[in-house]
Formats: C-alpha cells, structure tokens, sequence
C-alpha cells in the first residue's frame, strides 16, 4: 500500500481500511472490537457504505492500521483537469479515452483505458493513480484474454517499479 493514497469515494476508502485489515491478518471478528464496532458495521464499511458513521470509520481507519489525513483540494484555477478538460489531456495518453466526457470520473477513465489494453497509456494511469487503484478496477474486465494481457502488463510495471527502487537504493548508499 502506498505511502498516501487519496481516496474519493466510501467504496475506496473502505478497500483501503479492507487491505490494511489483511495486510495485518486480522479477519472481521477479530478487527471489529479493536475498532470498537461490530463485524456487521465493519464489512459494511469496507463495502463502501455511504451512510457509515464518522465516528466508527475512523475508529475502523485506525484499527486497520491507518490514519485519514485531510488535504486542500486544488482550485478550479490550478486543477490540473480544468487546464486540460479531461484525463486523457492531463495524462498524454496515446488515445483521448475521454474526448466525448471531461467530466468522466477517475474510476471511470482507468477502466476504459484498461479495457483498451495500451501499454503506455496503463503505465501512465499507474504513475498518475498509483498501482494499488489501478489493480483495483481489474475485476470490471469481462473477458479472460483482456484480464491476463493486463495482468501481464501490470507486473512488467510493478517489476520496473521494484527494479527502479532497488536502483535508486544502490546509488544512494
């Protein structure tokens, strides 16, 4: 899991809170009296219930081992949609994925350039959205033969991602 990650929806927040939960092997029952809930309100909330009290999501947040930190959106002045109109200008991808909706949501944009299966615009979302919310939107992939050539793809960039770190590692020593 990154460092930071923003989330825009409870259905991201919640898979968020769901993945800190595994990544410390805890299952429902035993995360929810750390958070001070129920497992009812706990699997409800990692499902990205929208009416989940404040309270008892921060509660979740921190039992999963998370912090929620709030951060200035930017303006419409500096928005780097509006100086551009859409993700597909933001992003150069190789295909304007979004030329017909500038308003098309985020989740939205990474599954049509998924579905498109280019290599060079799947490592831009990566690099813009980070690999975790890209991996993410796999499951909207229909057919099998689209899946693996994106998993495929994935990997290659999670392993240049490995390999890049491992470098900056060495020279820094």
């Amino acid at each position: 899991m990154n460092e930071q990650q923003i989330f825009h929806t409870p259905e991201e927040l919640g898979k968020l809170a769901r993945a800190g939960r595994k990544s410390q092997k805890l299952g429902l029952r035993a995360a929810a009296p750390r958070a001070n809930v129920g497992p009812r309100f706990l699997s409800e909330f990692e499902r990205g219930k929208p009416t989940a009290e404040f309270a008892k999501v921060i509660s979740a947040v921190h039992a999963a081992g998370l912090d929620l930190a709030v951060v200035k959106r930017p303006t419409d002045k500096t928005s780097p949609l509006n100086k551009t109109g859409c993700y597909s200008g933001l992003l150069s991808t190789e295909f304007p994925y979004d030329w017909s909706n500038s308003k098309m949501s985020a989740k939205t944009f990474i599954r049509k350039v998924l579905k498109a299966s280019r290599f060079n615009d799947v490592l831009k979302i990566v690099s813009y959205f980070g690999f975790n919310t890209v991996s993410n939107e796999l499951s909207c992939l229909k057919d099998t033969a689209a899946s693996d050539k994106i998993i495929s793809m994935l990997l290659r960039i999670q392993k240049g991602m490995l390999l890049a770190r491992c470098q900056h590692h060495d020279t820094a020593s």
